[in-house]
């Protein structure tokens, strides 16, 4: 069983079916009712059986791996509510609203199509890291010591459609009429295309669909929105119509990129500011959360709006707690994850769209206008492949040796420089055998000499397929 590999940092991930199938699915259900039975005995008592919500994204094998899933979990004692194919923020609405215990949405997130997972997510609808239970998941999957129950206390299974409840919470989130806009959304033929697109309708917007019907073959692109190759088509589709904005959505609508009506991408650190300016509009003084690789404009903004910059190191499970724990206002990751109090820090980027088409409502602006305010920064980020067994130990390593030089760093999440006007990162992907780094300055000549010393870096980088010399 190859599954090591897939119990991440802060959800599951894996090649079907080498990597992750039916049989592990299986295990994995037995492991997840066994886990968080034991770790909520009170409420097992009080209740009988723990409730948990299962949804599933548009994936071939997400039928298949989520019927296994379900089923183990019964045959631990779990009662399952399969709420259908629904966007991952859906399976956190789930729980932070309709009350269940814990949520998994069975996910590919934005990998190519032979990729699947899952993500955990307890009552309050916040994100269950490897620390917080997957560690022990892994060690159950692997030694299959899973709960076994009475014939007579498995679990019930109930299908039960909430997206009416989604669609009317969101409605209610945001009262506004979006009557004279055009929309273009790229839904990547995942599970979120035709649900945003039917809330942004509902609000009065005239919409424009591009691959939204759900296909897990993905036939038009790889549903991941921040690829520049893989937003080329909404970009001329938001030129050719004339619309105000177009959003990309990835496969399981937790990731948004925004072009705006000249059909230019616009800069996540932009789009990002934009809301937080509005959010410490309404709420001066509050907490604002952002990941290592944000710009430093981030942190300038929340200060000039009057609120507080709280780092966190990446990934969605992290950030979502950060917030939870610090009652911060919204959370921002440069990879188009966005995270609100009103939605219980579920990275809900349709929270996001309608967000950022309120700003250009009350404004009258489009989004060139309202972004064309802020400051030039010299920004470079990329990912390269790394060894995968070699990921961790190749940043452990960088650490020591940028320490040994005397260098301002930040080890909070791989490794990070801070420079006068700038900073330079490298860590390891929690869901990739990549380093992700970037690199930035609001000074020419500092970003040339970051620059280098990065390149110097990536040489470095062990390569899959390279032989050791």
């Amino acid at each position: 069983m190859k599954s090591k590999s897939i119990f991440r940092a802060y959800d599951v991930r894996g090649k079907y079916p080498d990597e992750l199938n039916e049989n592990i699915a299986y295990l994995i259900g037995r492991a997840f009712a066994t886990v968080f039975c034991n770790s909520n005995e009170a409420q097992c008592v009080a209740s009988g059986k723990l409730n948990i919500a299962v949804g599933g994204d548009a994936r071939l094998s997400t039928p298949s791996i989520k019927e296994n899933l379900i089923q183990g979990l019964v045959d631990s004692g779990a009662n399952v509510v399969n709420i259908g194919m629904v966007p991952t923020p859906v399976v956190y609405f789930a729980c932070y609203k309709l009350g269940y215990d814990y949520g998994i949405a069975v996910t590919g997130s934005h990998l190519e199509k032979d990729y699947n997972g899952m993500k955990f997510c307890d009552a309050n609808g916040i994100p269950i890291s490897f620390e917080a239970g997957i560690d022990k998941i892994k060690e159950l999957v692997e030694t299959k010591k899973v709960k076994v129950v009475a014939k007579e206390d498995v679990g019930q299974i109930e299908n039960k459609d909430v997206l009416d409840d989604y669609v009317k919470f969101m409605l209610s989130l945001f009262p506004i009429s979006l009557k004279g806009f055009k929309i273009v959304v790229d839904g990547a033929n995942g599970a979120a295309g035709k649900l945003y697109s039917r809330i942004l309708r509902a609000c009065g917007a005239d919409v424009i669909e591009m691959y939204c019907d759900p296909d897990g073959n993905f036939p038009n692109h790889t549903p991941d929105p921040m690829k520049k190759e893989f937003i080329i088509d909404l970009k001329l589709k938001v030129k050719e119509t004339k619309a105000d904005v177009g959003f990309a959505f990835d496969g399981d609508g937790d990731r948004i990129n925004v072009v705006d009506k000249n059909g230019n991408v616009v800069d996540t650190n932009h789009v990002f500011s934009l809301m937080i300016e509005q959010v410490l509009k309404e709420n001066k003084g509050g907490k604002i959360v952002h990941d290592v690789l944000c710009s430093k404009l981030v942190e300038d903004v929340i200060k000039e709006a009057g609120g507080i910059p709280i780092i966190c190191r990446v990934g969605h499970t992290y950030i979502a707690n950060k917030c939870f724990n610090e009652n911060a206002l919204m959370a921002g990751e440069v990879s188009g994850h966005y995270f609100f109090k009103e939605s219980n820090y579920a990275d809900d980027v349709l929270v996001a769209a309608l967000k950022i088409l309120k700003i250009m409502k009350n404004s009258g602006k489009h989004l060139s206008e309202l972004t064309r305010k802020y400051p030039l920064f010299y920004y470079y980020g990329d990912r390269f492949p790394v060894k995968e067994e070699e990921k961790f130990s190749f940043i452990e390593q960088l650490k020591e040796r940028l320490a040994s030089q005397g260098l301002n760093i930040m080890t909070m999440d791989g490794v990070r420089v801070n420079f006068e006007n700038g900073w330079m990162l490298f860590r390891p992907s929690n869901t990739e055998a990549k380093i992700s780094m970037g690199y930035e300055s609001s000074d020419p000549e500092e970003f040339g000499m970051i620059k280098q010393m990065a390149e110097e870096i990536i040489k470095e980088i062990p390569k899959p397929g390279a032989e050791l010399k």
